[in-house]
């Protein structure tokens, strides 16, 4: 293969055999870390080939069970490289409570590049724990199995019209997924409009919408192997894969992601209504769908809070802005601004003592963007509290982004998720 120059390269891709696995919607799956253990069993049985055997193994050494499957599965012809390189237009589309959505993106392969010089940027905090993993699973197969999700700024017009050249031509995958997704993708591999695509994306910003554990594990993965052979020319593990979508697509959606706490001080659920009111208006409610409507029309600044043995729910609007400055008044004011930024400081620290090296650690707090399945927690008597928030919008995240910030560990839902297991980037030539 050519040396690899541009910042945007075309996927020299594995792609399952058809006639081999069957119906693709057989082998496909959600991104690893939504996973359940029943999800997790499901898409065992459902085909012997379901990408999850790599992703989210169930073996004892379930990285050496992973490099072994993909040996397997490439010699079985199960999976085989694309016939030419190829950028792919990923296409998905969806519903969001009556709204039908259409989101697009380029799946490339994208150099890799540090944080610093600001040309690619994350937003969320990310666990060591995720990291380790990934980068274990990395180092054992040398494959993406799942691509990053980007974010670039702007909307080049010559872009736009390739997008909308391709969206027109017949899609070489189209498989609607468990939550009723339909996920189609297109071949883009002629040279002029691979060069359409590179020179659009050669300078733009690109944020981290989704997978900020894989990019930086991909910087880990990089430095490990340059650092064991250095080699003069780019080589495959110099780039990782991602798919683009520019900020102002008109599918893009954020949804919420709420906190469901298994554990919480039972003292400070008793007092919580009167510590909470140091800092907000706290107005109380028995229904539920109450609870949530004026969620809603609250706005920026508003929580919902149920907590286990209480009959009622809380509503918090937070009273002064001023709180959270002095509660972290080492934090860029447009982290300080966001929800679940209020949320952290203010409610999990100062009223629960729930402190930030505890939420890292993992283990106590579970996140869901379903608002009802973290009330139901806390009914169930499964948990001790659920904390419910609206969604931050890209705007948002853009400035803080720009700020050179990052929000607390999963602050925002990008939905609907990459689909795993369309296309596979090996990272050797």
């Amino acid at each position: 293969m050519n040396r690899l120059r541009e910042r945007i390269e075309p996927l020299c891709g594995l792609l399952y055999d058809l006639p081999t696995v069957g119906d693709i919607s057989r082998v496909v799956a959600p991104p690893y870390d939504i996973i359940s253990e029943a999800q997790q069993r499901g898409l065992y049985d459902r085909s012997p080939y379901n990408i999850v055997r790599l992703e989210l193994g169930r073996d004892a050494d379930r990285y050496a069970a992973a490099q072994a499957t993909l040996l397997d599965w490439l010699a079985a012809g199960v999976l085989r490289r694309a016939e030419r390189p190829a950028i792919y237009l990923y296409t998905q589309s969806f519903e969001v409570e009556g709204r039908r959505f259409s989101r697009n993106g380029f799946v490339v392969r994208l150099r890799l590049e540090e944080f610093a010089p600001g040309r690619i940027l994350p937003h969320e905090k990310t666990f060591p724990a995720a990291k380790e993993d990934r980068l274990k699973l990395l180092t054992a197969i040398r494959t993406n199995t799942s691509s990053i999700f980007g974010l670039y700024s702007g909307s080049p017009a010559e872009l736009e019209r390739l997008r909308v050249d391709v969206a027109s031509r017949a899609a070489f995958i189209d498989v609607t997924d468990d939550l009723k997704i339909r996920n189609e993708l297109r071949v883009i591999d002629s040279p002029e409009e691979i060069a359409t695509i590179q020179r659009a994306l050669a300078s733009t910003r690109i944020l981290i919408a989704d997978g900020h554990h894989r990019y930086e594990t991909a910087l880990n993965y990089r430095r490990q192997r340059r650092a064991a052979n250095n080699p003069p020319q780019s080589q495959g593990f110099d780039y990782t894969m991602m798919t683009l979508v520019a900020c102002d697509d008109p599918g893009l959606v954020i949804l919420p992601t709420h906190r469901i706490v298994r554990r919480l001080r039972p003292e400070a659920i008793a007092s919580f209504a009167a510590q909470a009111r140091h800092a907000f208006e706290v107005e109380e409610t028995g229904e539920r769908e109450t609870l949530r409507r004026r969620l809603i029309d609250g706005g920026g600044g508003t929580l919902a809070i149920a907590l286990r043995g209480l009959e009622r729910f809380f509503l918090l609007r937070l009273r002064n802005a001023d709180a959270v400055a002095r509660a972290m008044p080492d934090v860029a004011a447009e982290v300080r601004s966001l929800d679940v930024t209020v949320l952290h400081a203010l409610v999990f620290d100062e009223v629960f003592s729930l402190k930030a090296a505890e939420i890292r650690k993992g283990g106590n707090i579970e996140y869901t963007i379903d608002a009802n399945a973290a009330l139901d927690a806390v009914s169930e008597g499964r948990a001790d509290g659920a904390f419910l928030m609206n969604p931050p919008g890209i705007g948002d995240v853009e400035r803080v982004s720009d700020a050179g910030a990052t929000m607390p560990e999963k602050s925002t839902y990008f939905y609907p998720k990459l689909l795993t297991g369309l296309v596979l980037n090996p990272l050797e030539e």
